[in-house]
């Protein structure tokens, strides 16, 4: 009986610690991070960042479907329908409908795309389905992991294509859990894990937000010469807090469109 206590005692313990960071950002008001997309974790997407439905579904804007994954889109506001072209494949959606349309072919889903904050917001999962891009679903985290070639050449990811300079050692030395925008004081916090063993120095430690405005302006530190406008707080072992100030606006009333960031580690 003992020996029974002690295991359900240390199972209910493991799944405990399972979910401890997810917990706790919720509790401290944190915003988890969903969406990772080759190299690159999506924190913003204006007007809101993607997140799971009740079905478990991850939804992204309309519109990242173009500026993050390369695709073209268009939209109906008379009849709330959209069409994505991407990756060869045709999709047309319409808010609040389970019933989709791929390739001419009628398709039914588990969930419906929605309208969130005058958005259309829809499933990644029907975008890129019988692709091949590869999806990665981390239950655990809740974070999807999409890869693609052709990602990289996004409208956004070209932008910070265009700025790497880095010499990278482990593109995937940080998992970005969540984060926390104080819109009002223009602070960025990012909070991430990363393996006990690992003993980076400040200037290896490679997360480098882009911010992405409305008109098409970007803001990225740039690798060319050292940069430390930013803090890193060792919280506990195997974990940090990085944080930054950035513009929520520019000269014209611009807002930031999207978010994102990378977790490596650099020389």
């Amino acid at each position: 009986m003992k020996i029974r206590l002690l295991i359900c005692l240390m199972i209910v313990l493991s799944l405990g610690a399972t979910n401890t960071n997810l917990t706790s950002a919720q509790a401290q008001g944190q915003t988890h991070i969903h969406l990772k997309v080759n190299d690159h974790y999506v924190l913003y997407t204006y007007p809101a960042p993607p997140f799971v439905d009740k079905k478990g579904r991850l939804l992204i804007p309309l519109q990242a479907a173009e500026d993050i994954l390369g695709g073209k889109v268009t939209y109906n506001a008379a009849s709330k329908t959209a069409s994505v072209d991407l990756l060869g494949r045709n999709v047309t959606a319409t808010i609040g409908s389970p019933e989709i349309s791929v390739n001419g072919e009628s398709v039914t889903l588990d969930t419906v795309p929605i309208m969130k904050n005058n958005a259309m917001f829809l499933p990644v999962s029907i975008l890129l389905k019988d692709t091949d891009a590869k999806m990665e679903w981390d239950s655990k985290r809740g974070l999807l992991k999409l890869e693609h070639d052709s990602f990289t050449e996004s409208p956004v990811f070209m932008k910070f294509k265009g700025q790497d300079l880095a010499q990278v050692m482990d593109a995937n030395a940080f998992d970005l859990t969540s984060f926390d925008w104080d819109r009002k004081k223009g602070i960025l916090d990012i909070y991430a894990m990363y393996e006990g063993g690992l003993s980076p120095a400040s200037r290896q430690i490679d997360f480098n937000p882009m911010i992405v405005y409305s008109k098409g302006t970007y803001s990225v530190n740039p690798y060319s010469k050292f940069n430390m406008n930013y803090k890193v707080k060792i919280t506990s072992h195997g974990n940090l807090i990085y944080t930054q100030n950035i513009d929520t606006t520019d000269a014209d009333k611009d807002y930031i469109k999207y978010i994102t960031s990378v977790g490596r580690l650099i020389q």
